[in-house]
């Protein structure tokens, strides 16, 4: 862990953080992690984890006004970049579903609404629990997107395990809610 806080706190010439060694450090943790979060994409979309991990590199290597200052954020800002590309990624698909390239012609018979799939009802759902607690809103990023266990998030947070476990029951529950309230809808 010392290793990373130190890559992070050491910059380049621009004074910028050497994202390239650090993602070489965790490299094969990262990969893990997306070929988990694709994994759960199955066919349906042609993303693969090197791909997924290669896009979060560029994501944050190209952020104007990131800083870095330990693992735990390094993990927390590599999270929230894989799932907003995973949502950007079904967004886009959506979008060429419904015919994003041609003209748009309304017809009121046929305004019948598409179901919306899960990954963008999460979105939604983890930014209403962001407004509720952003700590358990970055809890959820780094055990659904980024997949680590809850004794890697306590450790990374600096809580017990009981309190992350308490935690992740607590975000569960709230974002289980919020899902719930939508499908009534």
């Amino acid at each position: 862990m010392a290793d990373i806080t130190l890559l992070l706190s050491g910059t380049r010439e621009d004074g910028r953080p050497d994202l390239g060694a650090v993602f070489d450090q965790l490299y094969d943790e990262l990969k893990r992690i997306a070929i988990a979060r694709v994994a759960e994409l199955g066919q349906r979309d042609t993303l693969s984890a090197t791909g997924l991990v290669h896009e979060a590199y560029l994501k944050l290597i190209a952020a104007d006004q990131l800083s870095l200052s330990s693992r735990k954020h390094f993990f927390a800002c590599a999270a929230r970049a894989m799932r907003q590309i995973l949502i950007d990624r079904n967004r886009g698909a959506l979008a060429a579903k419904r015919g994003a390239d041609f003209e748009r012609i309304t017809l009121s018979r046929c305004d019948a609404e598409a179901a919306t799939p899960a990954l963008l009802d999460l979105d939604r759902a983890l930014d209403d629990l962001e407004q509720i607690d952003p700590d358990l809103r970055e809890l959820v990023e780094l055990r659904y997107f980024a997949g680590l266990s809850l004794a890697v998030i306590a450790e990374l947070r600096g809580i017990s395990l009981r309190t992350a476990a308490r935690d992740w029951e607590r975000a569960r529950t709230l974002l289980q809610m919020r899902l719930d309230a939508d499908a009534i809808r």
